[in-house]
């Protein structure tokens, strides 16, 4: 898998990210993740080292982020 990067602002606080998560990423997210591989659907609430992650989906193939992406508008 590439490593591909989708995101749009919601608003001040929130941001709506479709990426790999990051063991940093892992650590900030409000449930603990056992299998970091592929991408994931999730929100960050708050900016810089205060965000905390809102994981929402799991996607497993490249196919599946790009349709996605297109579906939410992500860029």
């Amino acid at each position: 898998m590439g490593q591909l990067f989708f995101s749009t602002r919601l608003d001040s606080d929130r941001t709506l990210c479709l990426a790999p998560l990051t063991e940093r990423r892992a650590k900030l997210a409000r449930t603990e993740v056992a299998d970091v591989s592929g991408y994931f659907l999730f929100e960050t609430l708050g900016n810089g080292s205060d965000a905390e992650i809102e994981i929402i989906a799991q996607i497993e193939t490249d196919e599946a982020v790009m349709r996605l992406s297109e579906l939410l508008n992500l860029v």
